[in-house]
């Protein structure tokens, strides 16, 4: 449930970023409220063409027949049973680790092996870490070089991926069944193996330097609201400081990956794949045990104000809400997002949620930041800076006496639901929620479970909800011409 809105807020920001391209006014609306979200993606393993005449060199050694014998064999009574059953599957090993997989008859075995080390988990000496990691994936390991990964990936015709977000570090493989070995090997290799060589972190500067100078202003002015409200953990940017890129020694990588990527802070999931198989293959990973440390972030009032040149200006404004350990209250929030207005439903349409409709001569959605164990609710907007001033002060009154009616509960449920349906029904999105909750929840939602979840949200719920926000202490961040944009103490 965690990925579902940070996933929507995701699709929504890639808008952004094709829309900036095509006019200076940028942004579809709930450009980014994600968790985080802002999720950060690097891939391996496109197809070139003239790639598909050269040789093959695989693994010489069957990793699954080495997986079998660690754990696979024990249990080929229940893989016999459990297989063809779509059902969500969950295995906690002796180590802590979580297995989750659904789905194994699909087409397309999909498996992410999944580490809380998401940038909340930096300190102060190694910021940026998290986003350094997502973009070292694939790079040369104990086993394999960058070369070989990407040639290999290319002839079995799959695709290798790392996504990074506040609380995670996913890796990802998709392959075709007769492929899966070739998949898991590399698989194994990029997210247990990676030695962090210094020439080729050094490679990765340009790299990051383009991802930072690309990022659309409402994803900035989300990462300066995160600063705002938490300060440090759910504080940290998804994205390397400007004057930290390029300085991640090897020495500092390693350290963050040992303190982050154990057993006790993973989980493998798998769609397409047979369950005891994966059960197998998780034992078979060579992954160090240990809790690692848990950063708590408490909300706070606060503003981070960036000025910057130019006629527009990005603002985001949050108020506390819960995280996803509060399911039934998360729920509410959710349905309470998609009732205030995530932005149009058609080309062309009209923001109507009850919040968003305050928000006029901007693009405008609301937000929902949740997270394991807390939560931001409020809105971002971008537009013209005279514009953008005028519409946080009517943002922030509308947010101060938020309040729906049965009809807007029931407008925000079924677009919830149309939402938990279409991702937990898409393979892609499917494998990183079974891979999400599994590594911060230690559990998986059954779609039906989600589905009852958002059903049984009441009006009374979401009114609950919207009067917590409403007698919330703010916190603001905002990018760009603010000469126009009300400090947060003129908003009290």
């Amino acid at each position: 449930m965690i990925f579902l809105h940070r996933k929507e807020e995701q699709k929504k920001k890639s808008k952004a970023i094709d829309r900036e391209h095509q006019q200076r006014s940028g942004f579809s609306v709930a450009a980014q409220f994600s968790s985080s979200p802002t999720e950060l993606t690097s891939s391996r393993g496109k197809a070139k063409p003239g790639f598909s005449r050269m040789a093959s060199v695989t693994s010489k050694t069957p990793m699954l027949r080495a997986a079998a014998a660690r754990g696979f064999a024990a249990h080929a009574q229940a893989a016999a049973a459990s297989r063809g059953s779509a059902e969500v599957q969950t295995t906690t090993l002796p180590n802590k680790l979580v297995v989750a997989s659904a789905d194994p008859n699909a087409a397309v075995s999909r498996i992410s092996i999944v580490f809380r080390a998401g940038s909340r988990n930096e300190t102060a000496d190694c910021l940026g870490a998290a986003h350094v990691l997502r973009a070292a994936g694939g790079l040369s390991t104990k086993t394999a070089t960058a070369f070989g990964i990407t040639r290999n990936i290319q002839q079995a015709g799959g695709s290798l991926t790392t996504a990074a977000d506040r609380e995670l570090v996913t890796y990802s493989v998709a392959v075709t069944k007769d492929q899966l070995e070739v998949g898991l090997k590399y698989l194994e290799a990029t997210a247990t193996g990676q030695v962090f060589k210094p020439w080729e972190l050094a490679e990765l500067t340009p790299i990051i330097r383009n991802e930072l100078a690309r990022l659309p202003v409402e994803v900035q002015a989300v990462e300066l609201l995160h600063k705002a409200a938490f300060r440090d953990g759910l504080g940290n940017s998804v994205f390397c400081p400007d004057y930290l890129v390029g300085k991640h020694s090897s020495e500092t990588m390693q350290h963050y990956f040992a303190a982050n990527c154990t057993t006790n802070r993973a989980a493998v999931a798998g769609v397409g794949v047979d369950h005891q198989m994966l059960v197998g293959f998780a034992q078979s990973l060579a992954l160090e045990s240990g809790a690692g440390g848990e950063n708590k972030s408490a909300f706070n009032t606060g503003e981070v104000r960036r000025e910057g040149a130019g006629s527009r200006a990005a603002v985001a404004v949050g108020a506390q809400a819960v995280g996803w350990n509060s399911m039934k209250e998360a729920m509410a929030f959710w349905v309470l997002q998609h009732a205030a207005g995530i932005g149009a439903a058609t080309k062309r349409g009209t923001n109507n949620g009850v919040l968003t409709k305050a928000l006029a001569g901007v693009n405008s959605s609301s937000l929902y930041n949740g997270y394991s164990d807390n939560g931001m609710f409020g809105f971002v907007l971008s537009g013209d800076a005279k514009d953008a001033g005028k519409a946080v002060e009517a943002g922030v009154k509308a947010l101060k006496s938020l309040s729906v009616s049965d009809a807007d509960v029931a407008r925000g449920k079924a677009s919830a639901l149309a939402a938990a349906a279409e991702y937990t029904e898409n393979q892609s999105t499917l494998l990183h929620q079974l891979g999400e909750e599994s590594a911060l929840l230690g559990q998986v939602y059954k779609k039906s479970d989600l589905l009852a979840a958002v059903n049984a949200v009441t009006t009374g719920d979401v009114q609950a909800a919207a009067r917590k926000v409403a007698s919330s202490k703010l916190a603001i961040g905002a990018v760009g011409n603010l000469s126009h944009v009300p400090h947060l103490c003129e908003l009290h």
